[in-house]
């Protein structure tokens, strides 16, 4: 084989190896129609992760771990943790535009997926995903109804979310940060503990990141 048909056959490979990462499989065309989800949406998030693209797991109501063999209404793609909030970023406000909620969740081996499951109400990502803070004697519904409290004020986007925590954007920022700062302590004393260190850092890293990620190790 003289080099230019290798470097011809390497191209021909490369094409058809990025439309099979790109492209839905059969599977993945059967779950679509099963789940009723726009196609153009599940392949931009295909053409993201270059990942396969799964059904999400349900969700325990006791325990919030993921259950096995059984399913919830929406669909995830494994990807880096970069990738994953980048896009959600990127594309929250256009998918809820079209009745989606995308997001980043964290699987059972600690990876990142993209998950997108079909409201506009951005609390369904946390009452789909459960997540407690039960080392702190804090239920699922604890969780909703402060995170709920804040969108009232404040109005936010929930980026991701796992089993024990939840990272959320606000629209706009509270007037006195000082006392935001001591209800997010409150709340989640990790953010400080485990995390900045003290109130005044907690209050600058609200202000820089326009959010918060809460976490109860």
């Amino acid at each position: 084989m003289n080099f230019k048909s290798a470097f011809l056959n390497i191209g021909l490979l490369s094409f058809f190896c990025c439309s099979s990462q790109t492209e839905l499989s059969k599977t993945e065309q059967e779950l679509i129609l099963k789940l009723d989800f726009d196609k153009e949406i599940v392949l931009e998030l295909k053409k993201e992760t270059k990942s396969k693209i799964s059904q999400l797991p349900a969700i325990d109501s006791e325990t919030s771990e993921e259950l096995d063999k059984e399913y919830f209404d929406g669909i995830f793609s494994e990807t880096s943790e970069n990738n994953a909030i980048n896009f959600v970023k990127k594309e929250k406000s256009k998918l809820k535009e079209k009745g989606y909620l995308v997001f980043y969740i964290e699987g059972q081996n600690g990876n990142k997926n993209i998950g997108i499951i079909k409201s506009n109400d951005e609390l369904d990502i946390l009452r789909y995903r459960k997540t407690d803070g039960i080392n702190y004697d804090l239920e699922s519904k604890d969780v909703i109804k402060k995170i709920s409290e804040w969108k009232s004020k404040y109005g936010l986007i929930i980026i991701g979310c796992s089993l024990d925590y939840v990272h959320i954007e606000f629209d706009k920022l509270p007037q006195n940060m000082t006392e935001f700062a001591k209800e997010v302590y409150e709340f989640c004393p990790d953010s400080v503990d485990q995390g900045v260190g003290d109130l005044k850092s907690l209050e600058e890293y609200i202000k820089e990141e326009k959010g918060i990620l809460l976490w109860w190790d």
